[in-house]
């Protein structure tokens, strides 16, 4: 459901779920938990994914907060119209880094 790639210095995570709910969710945070130590910088692809509930927009807030206070970053990669919805909806928009593919999310995180 979640396989991670590092490109560079950044591990990318891809979500090969339709639905992120808190399953997916913790499997997305035990992936960057298990790499805080040696990575900073999460590149998360949802673009498979076409709904968001209310325990997988925690379980997102709960890692945004794990890697934010290891003075990472982390930016969410290719959501759908729905799903940026209700990003957009529940005010996440302002929390998360959100950017539409891949390059962009590299680009920003080298920078960085």
């Amino acid at each position: 459901m979640v396989t991670t790639e590092d490109i560079g210095s950044v591990q990318v995570m891809r979500v090969d779920a339709v639905r992120l709910d808190s399953a997916v969710g913790t499997l997305i945070r035990n992936a960057v938990v298990s790499h805080l130590e040696t990575k900073k910088k999460f590149a998360l692809d949802i673009s498979n994914v076409k709904l968001v509930d209310s325990g997988g927009l925690g379980a997102l807030v709960a890692l945004l907060k794990s890697i934010t206070a290891n003075q990472g970053k982390l930016i969410v990669v290719g959501m759908n119209k729905p799903v940026r919805m209700m990003f957009e909806l529940s005010r996440m928009d302002r929390q998360f880094v959100l950017v539409e593919d891949m390059g962009s999310a590299l680009s920003s995180l080298e920078q960085a």
